[in-house]
């Protein structure tokens, strides 16, 4: 007989990913199946469907044997909106994160609703949150959101295929910003409030309950036992972070994407509100408390840019010396920032070019400013020990990015084994949803270590002055506004 198997299913903006574990913290197999977004002008939605479908091709191209899978968990992308009716069947394509509906009806509420609804859930009301689709299909669709008997996020609904039960759970709820962080239940009286239908709010569980069982049809579907247990799953940052082994307070993660995101756990310290509106609060599962989340909005995209610029492949030395006096910047916000202060209107800027400078050298501006853009970040949380950054994604490939990330914040990073960290995370629910015994740990192996050169310190801190200055100057020039009918102020 096989040994026991957990899969971790994560559901993507644009794929599906199908990991498998096994009970001793080793990763099998990881497989993927693609799916469609459906963006049109001021719109960016997928079909809940492509979800299902792109799951069942992942599971499907899995080579282990699925009658050993023992436990199912989930994990998804944040922030989508998914309609339901009785019968569980989804009414519409389903709103996404980078949806930007909402902002006028984020603007039309009453200030002291919005003030409460903000301070109750830790976060700053924007279009990123889950809650601005939800406001929007209030008055743009009433009579549908009235009739939908449920609304539920992206690994909700790939749940609901599996086991037919319709729940959700704070890690991806409080994102509807009515969830009371401390309590973890739907503050029905702000949604009252709101003039959103308090029906369509789902039962909430822990990330880690068994929120339903494989039924048969979901078994013919995939190949998976029929019966097994299926946790609730979390919100893909949430599941990166226990994948990660980065959930004690303290504990940082850094993923080298496209957008590069920093992800910090806070144990039970309550969110900031110093820092509301530059950074999100979100809780993870059970007794673990909460962490903050940092997006930079550019890091591999302004890399990405560059490789495309220079024909192809950049050679970066790996040993980069920091010169203090070199007036090369590069501003890398080539389509608006991030944390801390989101200005959508930011673009790039490159400073102190020569007729020397070339794809190499501009490349190294790139690591230092997101290196410099990670400490400004650790430093608006208070994070300042010297426990190892936990990181991943594609940049960590490139060893002079992870040298440099480890120089300036004078913290080592850790690169990990494995980079699908939500699928563990989403794997790991399984295994506390039927009872065994994963340490995390032994799942979120390091590859390398990278530690901080301290005689470069000096050098660092003179390059990170030159680029905070270079980078005031960009968002000075990026948010002036011409005067009428004439020259920009």
């Amino acid at each position: 007989m096989s040994a026991p198997l957990l899969l971790g299913i994560d559901i993507g903006t644009s794929s599906v990913k199908a990991l498998v574990l096994d009970t001793d913290g080793r990763v099998l197999e990881c497989t993927r199946a693609d799916h469609a977004l459906h963006p049109a002008p001021g719109v960016v939605e997928a079909h809940p469907d492509g979800w299902w479908e792109a799951t069942v091709e992942a599971i499907g191209r899995l080579s282990v044997d699925l009658t050993a899978v023992v436990g199912v968990g989930l994990s998804g992308n944040m922030s989508s909106v998914v309609l339901l009716d009785d019968q569980g069947r989804a009414l519409r394509p389903a709103p996404l994160l980078a949806d930007p509906r909402g902002a006028a009806q984020i603007a039309a509420l009453d200030p002291a609703l919005r003030a409460e609804i903000e301070a109750s859930s830790g976060n700053a009301l924007t279009t990123a949150m889950s809650a601005a689709s939800l406001l929007w299909l209030r008055d743009a669709e009433p009579a549908l959101l009235q009739a939908a008997a449920a609304w539920v996020s992206a690994k909700d609904l790939v749940r609901l295929r599996l086991t037919g039960a319709v729940a959700t759970e704070p890690t991806d709820a409080a994102n509807a910003c009515v969830v009371d962080v401390a309590t973890r239940a739907w503050r029905t009286d702000l949604i009252e409030r709101a003039g959103l239908p308090v029906h369509v709010f789902p039962s909430l569980l822990d990330a880690a309950d068994v929120a339903g069982h494989v039924t048969a049809e979901a078994a013919a579907a995939t190949g998976l036992p029929a019966g097994i247990p299926v946790a609730a799953g979390g919100g893909d940052m949430a599941t990166a972070a226990i994948g990660a082994a980065a959930t004690a307070p303290g504990a940082v993660a850094l993923s080298l994407g496209t957008s590069v995101t920093v992800l910090a756990a806070l144990g039970d310290a309550a969110p900031d509100p110093a820092w509301r509106g530059k950074l999100t609060y979100h809780p993870l599962p059970g007794e673990l408390g909460g962490y903050a989340l940092a997006s930079l909005l550019t890091g591999g995209l302004a890399l990405n840019w560059l490789r495309t610029l220079a024909g192809g492949s950049i050679d970066v030395p790996a040993d980069v010396v920091p010169d203090p006096d070199d007036p090369l910047v590069f501003v890398p916000q080539l389509s608006g920032t991030g944390t801390p202060d989101f200005v959508p209107e930011m673009r790039g800027a490159l400073l102190g070019i020569t007729p020397h400078t070339g794809a190499p050298q501009i490349a190294v501006a790139l690591f230092e400013a997101i290196a410099f853009e990670v400490a400004g970040v650790l430093d608006l949380l208070g994070q300042d020990g010297d426990a190892p950054i936990r990181a991943t994604g594609g940049g960590t490939h490139v060893a002079a990015w992870v040298q440099i990330l480890a120089d300036v914040l004078d913290r080592p990073v850790e690169v990990l084994e494995q980079p699908d960290v939500s699928a563990i995370g989403a794997a790991l629910l399984a295994a506390q949803a039927i009872g065994a015994d994963v340490d995390p740990t032994t799942v979120a192996r390091t590859q390398r270590r990278c530690a901080p050169r301290p005689q470069h310190r000096s050098a660092w801190r003179e390059r990170a002055a030159r680029y905070a200055a270079a980078r005031a100057l960009a968002l000075g020039h990026h948010r002036r506004r011409p005067a009428a009918g004439g020259p920009p102020a």
